[in-house]
């Protein structure tokens, strides 16, 4: 009888352990001990081969101190022993985004959300990694799941707008936006982006007051300094960007979107070739600002460097090969060269991206009458017409919504956001 008691406390025991080595996993990884945790963890899943979680959570660890491809393999382990564990395709799919696989990334994470549709963290990280790759619509429907589960996060939220935003919806994306502001106040983050949409829809002086506030408890924030220049060129007020860019350019000689910016402000005062250089510095900084490229190629356009503009354009959709503004300038460029043919595949590409714009239709059909189609040439004019029809309509019936006290609110020789702003 002694032998069996003896047997059973010893079996109790021995049960115990499992759940006291997890307990001190858990507290030493709450200290920040993550090589303390891990070998809790370790000793844990000795005694509990098949526990997905406890895989799991050596993974994480093992993440946490740079080691991503082991990392990987404990997550991968963890779905073999439970492949309906969300929290390890979760985890995989953040390694395998820090290890460059974004399409294994993404597959783990749409796992992981199908999983578990409810939890928002995996919706806002989701989302996240869609936008990143280009993806913004699956991206926008990822984040507005997201904030109907959880209301009250700020960064979703503030997600939801950036992708309204893209998507050229600005009245949603400020609604977005204050949502986030609203539920984070401090976040500088969250409320540049409010300004900059406000400005965007012409409400410069609200959007100004938005950068101010920043400003006020942080002197020192860049992007708010950048966004009241911003201000200033979407207003034609150029003489103050002009100043301001150039002021901040000496303070921040690093940053890439300042010369940028700066460039911008000296285009539109018609000093040009201090606006190339403004451009090349920018893009010395950051060699794949798309914008850069497009909008040095306008300058050199102007200044009558095309081979510069060709150039620049190429440089442009090489890194972002569906702008359909750059195919367009492209197309004008080559054509004012002399080569038809070039210059009529980048204008049909310009119209299989973007078939809402007159201008491609008018100039391919220019190539087309030089070429002796002139039946072509005549389709495309009649197309270029009821292009330039719908738009003017569509533009009209913007003007009607806007009501009289949003009209008045304009400031004086407002614009439409910049195309070319990062």
């Amino acid at each position: 009888m002694k032998f069996w008691i003896l047997a059973l406390v010893a079996a109790i025991s021995a049960a115990q352990v499992p759940a006291d080595l997890r307990a001190q996993g858990k507290a030493l990884k709450a200290k920040g001990d993550a090589a303390g945790a891990m070998a809790a963890f370790h000793r844990a899943a000795e005694l509990e081969p098949k526990a997905a979680d406890l895989y799991d959570e050596i993974g994480f660890l093992l993440a946490v101190q740079g080691r991503q491809q082991e990392a990987i393999s404990h997550f991968e382990h963890a779905i073999v022993l439970a492949p309906r564990y969300a929290p390890a395709h979760f985890h995989l799919g953040i390694a395998l985004w820090l290890r460059k696989n974004p399409d294994l990334a993404l597959q783990s994470m749409r796992e992981a959300v199908r999983l578990t549709p409810r939890n928002a963290e995996y919706r806002y990280r989701f989302a996240t990694m869609l936008h990143d790759s280009g993806d913004n619509v699956a991206a926008w429907e990822q984040a507005k799941a997201g904030v109907a589960i959880a209301a009250t996060r700020a960064d979703l939220w503030n997600l939801t707008g950036q992708l309204t935003q893209a998507g050229g919806d600005l009245k949603a994306a400020r609604e977005a936006f204050q949502k986030a502001v609203d539920l984070k106040p401090a976040e500088a983050e969250y409320r540049n982006h409010l300004g900059f949409v406000l400005v965007d829809l012409g409400l410069a002086r609200e959007g100004l007051a938005q950068f101010q506030l920043i400003l006020k408890r942080d002197p020192e924030n860049r992007m708010a300094q950048i966004n009241i220049g911003y201000t200033y060129l979407q207003t034609e007020n150029y003489d103050a960007a002009l100043t301001h860019f150039e002021a901040l350019a000496k303070r921040y000689p690093d940053q890439a979107v300042i010369h940028y910016d700066l460039g911008l402000a000296r285009k539109q005062k018609d000093q040009l070739a201090e606006a190339k250089a403004a451009f090349r510095i920018a893009l010395g900084l950051d060699p794949d600002m798309v914008e850069a490229y497009y909008t040095l190629g306008i300058t050199c356009w102007q200044n009558g460097d095309i081979d510069e503009t060709v150039e620049a354009m190429r440089n442009a959709i090489a890194r972002r090969p569906n702008y359909a503004e750059a195919h367009y300038m492209l197309g004008t460029a080559l054509k004012q060269k002399g080569e038809l043919e070039e210059a009529a595949i980048a204008l049909e590409e310009a119209l299989r991206l973007n078939p809402d714009t007159p201008g491609p239709y008018n100039l391919l059909a220019q190539i087309r009458q030089l070429q002796g189609h002139k039946d072509a040439a005549k389709d495309l004019f009649a197309q270029a017409a009821i292009v330039k029809k719908k738009l003017e309509a569509a533009q009209a019936e913007r003007l009607k919504s806007m009501g009289p006290a949003t009209r008045s609110s304009l400031p004086q020789g407002a614009k439409s956001a910049s195309p070319l702003h990062p």
